[in-house]
């Protein structure tokens, strides 16, 4: 039986989620205890600024689909539009909560900047490349997410410190459910089912690069 569109994104992103999990530095600082206030800062800054530039470009992979007459498609984005809503607030929340010492000067990292240009990349592309990228998104949330606010309260970051992960965990467990029941029929076989796969292990591999960044921020903290 062949598998479906849904079924590979499961499997790759399973995959890659469980060799970032064992493998990265980042898990390893953490497991550590060595990650610190201002390496946390310079995370939550960059997931501020992802959060609020990815909800920006709903819009444009709306329209998108509006072009090309893809009414289910169209639908997918308006409801993902009002679930993104001022996500970003919650990242600005903790941030406030934090030292002005900590949080002076922070900016987003380059790994998440060049993911943002991905996703408009895609978005031109075809906007159901970003479908897929949110799918990978949500589900490696909710994959990693639990473990990972574990470990930050580890390290002395309880999940009212780090609200905007913990939100997101508990939200994109319904949200990465529906995007996979949806997923199938959204896509009609263009752009290939290879390409998709591909760029999710793009946008994979700057997560990774993000999650480097993290680490020299506090090995220069430390």
């Amino acid at each position: 039986m062949t598998s479906s569109l849904a079924d590979d994104l499961r499997n790759s992103i399973e995959s890659w989620a469980r060799k970032l999990r064992d493998e990265s530095a980042l898990s390893a600082l953490v497991q550590q205890k060595r990650l610190t206030p201002r390496a946390l800062a310079f995370y939550l800054e960059s997931l501020r600024h992802l959060f609020q530039n990815s909800e920006r470009h709903l819009p444009l992979a709306l329209r998108g689909a509006e072009q090309r007459g893809d009414a289910a498609l169209a639908q997918h984005f308006r409801r993902k539009i009002k679930e993104e809503d001022g996500h970003d607030l919650w990242a600005a929340n903790d941030l406030s909560k934090l030292p002005a010492a900590i949080t002076a000067g922070q900016r987003p990292a380059q790994a998440v900047s060049e993911l943002l240009a991905l996703q408009r990349e895609l978005i031109g592309e075809h906007p159901v490349y970003f479908a897929v990228y949110i799918l990978w998104a949500e589900y490696f949330t909710v994959l990693l997410g639990d473990e990972w606010l574990e470990a930050l309260a580890s390290c002395g970051f309880p999940r009212s410190q780090v609200s905007a992960i913990a939100k997101h965990v508990d939200a994109d467990r319904e949200h990465a459910r529906q995007c996979f029941d949806e997923i199938d029929s959204l896509w009609h076989g263009e752009p290939a089912a290879e390409l998709l796969l591909r760029s999710v292990e793009r946008a994979g591999r700057l997560f990774e690069a993000f999650c480097d960044e993290i680490c020299v921020e506090a090995r220069r903290a430390a």
